[in-house]
Parts: structure tokens; C-alpha cells; sequence
């Protein structure tokens, strides 16, 4: 008998050539693999970053740095109020788009230099290991300015992920902003902690002007300093139920590093922020694939149920691989930062990993909840997350940092069953189509 693989018939090869050149063509696959290139090169970027950063910057001054971009984060997804879910979800069917979009852009920044300058002001009582960006005024206006670019560029990608236009992410956000961000780390040196953060965040301001343009240019869409009261309060209710549920999501990524700092000190701090940004690059594709599914979901005349199941095979098939491969390569990746983040962060890199697979499957159902408008059971399942990642850090994590990682897998998980639960309870309505819808003469004519 041969062993020489025999080749496919032609048929063959032409029947898989048109399935892969469907595939590619299908609107939630091919923003989805933008989404995961975006998101690949800005990890990649920000891998490389962090490595110049652990060898220009000790290690102290790193897990100052890395709380205090933590913190901007939080403060820059709590300045949109919402409102990035909202576009992507009544832009698509929206006779309006220039006012929704300028009206949002305008919020945000408003909001984000309000909740910014307050955090400042409190940082003395609420973390006083950031304590540094009281050392200069210029220190606490850039911390405001740059949490504000940071707010609009999270805005921003809202509104190309609406439009099926993530390829300008993948411009902006995955090549300039991955370009400016490697090439800020050894200019503020000397500023210490502060200037590991205006490297990372002043990347984020300059993708943020980017893309304004972007979508001023590209998108036609002649956004401009402006609020309409009527049509921010069209959407209101939506805004806000998004704002608290994502609000409360991001809760533990605050948290977290700020008891790691407050509990074990600013190198385990430093070490923590490492594994969870490593773990959070296999996250990546859960969080792009759910986004897609949320823009496509949120198309007029959708059939939600098979695109469901395809997002949820995607996921699947993106993230199990990711997470055994890190997991192997867990302790080699770490060395490449320096012998102190391998010796003391490989088995909390190894857990942060495993849990990627809590917070796929959690991801996976929340934006389902949320494109069938089942917003309570989004709040409550967000409330599971924060008291079960917070029961299980703040009493176990004196015991060393792998609990942190265990603290995350375990509210995703639970998180994630409650979402399912209502899920199945409340069924897989047909989406809301959105507020304003366009109606076929408008839509031939745009």
C-alpha cells in the first residue's frame, strides 16, 4: 500500500477556497480578525514596550506605573458613560449619526477631565503609593489631559466597529499608536513612574486626534464640538444601564492592582501587572470576536441565533489554543522580562491564563445579554464579579499573588453562569434595532 498522501481532487480544492473566501467575506469574521490583528499588534507593542520599561526603569518605579495606567483605564471606560455601547448599538440603524457622534464625543471629554481631576484629588486617601503626581502640577494636568485622549480613542473605536470599518483600528490603534508608544519610553526616564505613563497614555491621545479625522475623512461624518440634549437623552436609558454594568466590569482590574500594591508591596505589584497583561492578550480575541457579534447583532434584520453560535464557536477556537500555548511557554516568556518576573510571576501568569477561559465564556454571554437587552441580568452578573473577586482577593491574597489570579478566573466564572442563567431564562429575543432607524430611501442615499 502507497503512503503518499494523494492529492485533493480539484472539486476538492475549489469547494474549500469558496468556503475560506466566504468566511473572510462574512462581516463578523472579517471584523473580528481586524479586531484580533488591532489587538496583536498594539500586545505585541505593548510586550516590547514593557520589556524596555523593566530594564530602563526599576521595578518599584513599574509597579507604580502599571497601578497608575490601571487607574487611568478605569477612570477613562467610567468617563464614557455608556455611550460607547450605545453607538454601536443605534448607529447602524441611525437617521442622526453626526449629531449621536458628536454629542458622545463631547460628553466624554467633559466627563473624563471632571472624573480625572477628581481622582487626582483624591489619590493622597485613596492610594497613596501614587502619591507622585502631587510632585508637580504639570504631573496631575498631563494625568487629566491624557485620561481624556484615552476616553475619546476608546469613543472612537465604537464608532468604526459600528460602521464594519475595524481595518482603521487596525491603522490607528495597532500601527501608529503602537509606533509612538516604543518610541516614548527612553525620553522621560527621568521622570520616574509618571513617565513610564505619559509613554503609554500620550500613544493613546495621539490615536485619539487620528481618529477623529478618521472619522471626519473616512467616514464622512462631520463630527465637531456639540451637545444635543434630545438626542442624548433618547438613549439614555441604554447609556447608563451599559455605563453600570460596565462600570462594575472593570471595578476588579482597578482593584486588584491597587490591593497587590497596598497588601505585597510595588514589585509584586510590578510582577502582577506583567502576568495579567500577558493573560489579557489571550483574553483579546474573546473580547474582539464579542465585539463583533455585537455590532453585527445590532444590524437591522438580523437573525441573531446563528450568529450566536458562530461568534461562540470562534471564541472557542481562538482562545483554547492561546491558552494552552501560554501556559507551556508561561516561565520562558517571563525570563524575557528580567529573572525577578520569572522567579516570582510564573504560576500567577499560569493562573491569570487558565482563567482566560472563564472570562471567554463570560464574554460570550454578556454581549449577548446586552444585544438582548436584558439589562438587569447584565448589572447582576457584573455584581457577581466584583464581590466574588474581591471575597476571594482580599482574604486570600496575603498569601501570596497567584490568588490574584485565582480572584479573577473565579468571578469570571461565576459571573459568567449568572449571565447564562438569565440568558436561558429570558431567551434569545430579536435585538432592538435601535432608536433611530433610517428608513431604504435614506439608507440608498448615504
Amino acid at each position: 500500500m502507497s503512503l503518499t498522501a494523494r492529492p485533493a481532487p480539484p472539486q476538492q480544492v475549489v469547494a474549500r477556497l469558496a468556503r475560506a473566501r466566504a468566511m473572510v467575506r462574512d462581516p463578523l469574521i472579517a471584523n473580528s480578525l481586524f479586531l484580533m490583528a488591532t489587538t496583536a499588534l498594539g500586545a505585541g507593542a505593548g510586550f516590547v514596550f514593557w520589556i524596555l520599561v523593566a530594564r530602563l526603569y526599576p521595578a518599584a518605579d513599574v509597579g507604580r506605573a502599571s497601578s497608575l495606567l490601571s487607574s487611568l483605564s478605569l477612570l477613562s471606560y467610567f468617563s464614557l458613560f455608556g455611550l460607547s455601547s450605545t453607538l454601536v448599538r443605534h448607529l447602524p440603524t441611525s437617521d442622526r449619526r453626526v449629531e449621536e457622534v458628536s454629542t458622545a464625543l463631547s460628553t466624554v471629554v467633559v466627563c473624563s477631565c471632571a472624573i480625572s481631576g477628581g481622582f487626582v484629588l483624591l489619590v493622597p486617601w485613596v492610594a497613596p503609593e501614587l502619591g507622585f503626581l502631587h510632585a508637580s502640577f504639570w504631573y496631575a494636568a498631563g494625568f487629566v489631559v491624557l485620561a481624556a485622549g484615552a476616553a475619546v480613542n476608546l469613543l472612537t473605536d465604537s464608532v468604526f466597529v459600528a460602521f464594519r470599518a475595524a481595518r482603521v483600528n487596525l491603522a490607528v490603534n495597532g500601527v501608529l499608536m503602537s509606533l509612538v508608544k516604543l518610541a516614548l519610553p527612553v525620553l522621560f526616564v527621568s521622570a520616574g513612574p509618571f513617565g513610564i505613563f505619559a509613554a503609554s497614555s500620550a500613544a493613546s491621545t495621539v490615536a485619539a486626534a487620528a481618529s477623529v479625522l478618521a472619522i471626519r475623512r473616512g467616514l464622512s461624518l462631520k463630527v465637531r464640538p456639540r451637545f444635543s440634549w434630545c438626542t442624548f437623552r433618547a438613549t439614555l436609558g441604554y447609556s447608563l444601564s451599559n455605563y453600570l454594568s460596565g462600570s462594575l466590569n472593570l471595578i476588579p482590574q482597578i482593584v486588584l492592582p491597587i490591593v497587590v500594591l497596598q497588601t505585597l508591596g510595588p514589585v509584586p505589584a510590578a510582577t502582577y501587572f506583567v502576568a495579567f497583561q500577558i493573560a489579557n492578550l489571550v483574553n483579546s480575541a474573546s473580547y474582539a470576536i464579542g465585539e463583533a457579534l455585537f455590532a453585527e447583532g445590532s444590524q437591522h434584520g438580523v437573525a441573531l441565533g446563528p450568529i450566536a453560535v458562530r461568534s461562540g464557536k470562534a471564541i472557542a477556537l481562538a482562545t483554547v489554543p492561546a491558552v494552552a500555548l501560554v501556559t507551556v511557554l508561561a516561565r520562558p516568556v517571563l525570563h524575557v522580562f528580567g529573572s525577578e518576573y520569572e522567579a516570582h510571576g510564573t504560576t500567577t501568569l499560569t493562573v491569570f491564563t487558565l482563567g482566560s477561559l472563564a472570562v471567554a465564556f463570560n464574554t460570550w454571554v454578556s454581549f449577548l445579554l446586552k444585544l438582548t437587552r436584558q439589562l438587569v441580568a447584565m448589572v447582576v452578573s457584573n455584581v457577581v464579579l466584583v464581590a466574588v473577586v474581591l471575597a476571594v482577593a482580599l482574604t486570600r491574597l496575603h498569601e501570596g499573588l497567584p490568588w490574584a489570579g485565582v480572584a479573577w478566573g473565579a468571578g469570571n466564572l461565576a459571573s459568567g453562569a449568572a449571565a447564562g442563567v438569565a440568558l436561558l431564562a429570558g431567551g434569545m429575543r430579536a435585538p432592538h434595532t435601535g432608536r433611530h432607524r433610517r428608513t431604504g430611501k435614506e439608507q440608498s442615499t448615504a
